[in-house]
């Protein structure tokens, strides 16, 4: 299992994102370092504790189609390590992000439930990224599937683990499983069990999981369920040191 550092990109800065309540997002406030740019704190994450991978949501994207293209250019010799959720939700938006920086850099490209309306994008978007590269997030909120307002009818029905399985049976091959209700609150990750679930059903299966961990032991106790772990407020805040860290890199 290998740690992945989140940054939730906002107005050009990184902020601490909490339960999924992204209207009351402020600038981060870390031990590693007094800003809150994007490249000040992949550059912390890289001096301090080794790492080089990154997932980066840029919630004005994601949120507007309105990408930080001037946060993401500044990173841009690190983009081959980098997980990027854009507001992914059709092969339009990818090609028009490649019109400002190419998609081709980026390292991974995610797909997340709460943009994407259908089997039929998603499937466009395997078909042009690659099963390789792109990865598809499925978004929770309290346990329930996070779908976009233009979902599509067999979806706005669907569990978190037919949605799973249908998107596996499409040819994802690397999934994210997160419940934003549970980011920033380091009281524990609820989507272990769904990963279980998924990693004894489907062993190929890459999957990424994250939200609540607030310790060594959180961390211990996700290794059996999941490939990579996502973190940010835990690090951010000291309570995962770099020797808590040293197992998983």
């Amino acid at each position: 299992m290998r740690i992945i550092p989140v940054l939730d990109v906002l107005k050009g800065r990184v902020v601490r994102g909490i339960a999924g309540q992204r209207d009351s997002y402020q600038p981060i406030q870390s031990i590693l370092t007094p800003n809150a740019d994007v490249r000040s704190v992949c550059t912390a994450f890289r001096q301090q504790f080794g790492i080089s991978e990154y997932y980066i949501a840029d919630l004005d994207a994601i949120e507007r189609g309105k990408p930080n293209y001037d946060a993401l250019n500044s990173v841009k010799d690190t983009l081959k390590r980098v997980w990027l959720d854009a507001g992914f939700s059709s092969v339009a938006r990818l090609d028009a992000f490649d019109q400002h920086l190419s998609a081709n850099e980026v390292y991974r490209i995610i797909v997340g439930l709460e943009c994407c309306s259908d089997l039929s994008s998603l499937s466009l978007l395997l078909s042009k990224v690659g099963s390789r590269r792109l990865v598809f997030s499925l978004d929770l909120q309290n346990g329930s599937p996070l779908l976009t307002t233009d979902v599509s009818a067999d979806w706005r029905q669907a569990t978190a683990l037919e949605i799973a399985e249908q998107v596996i049976d499409l040819g994802i091959r690397k999934m994210i499983v997160l419940d934003l209700a549970a980011v920033g609150t380091g009281q524990g990750t609820p989507t272990r069990e769904l990963c279980g679930h998924l990693k004894r059903r489907y062993p190929q299966l890459e999957i990424v999981t994250g939200g609540g961990v607030n310790s060594a032991d959180d961390l211990k106790r996700l290794e059996s369920y999941c490939d990579a772990v996502l973190l940010a407020s835990a690090i951010h805040d000291k309570r995962l040191t770099v020797d808590d860290l040293k197992p998983y890199q």
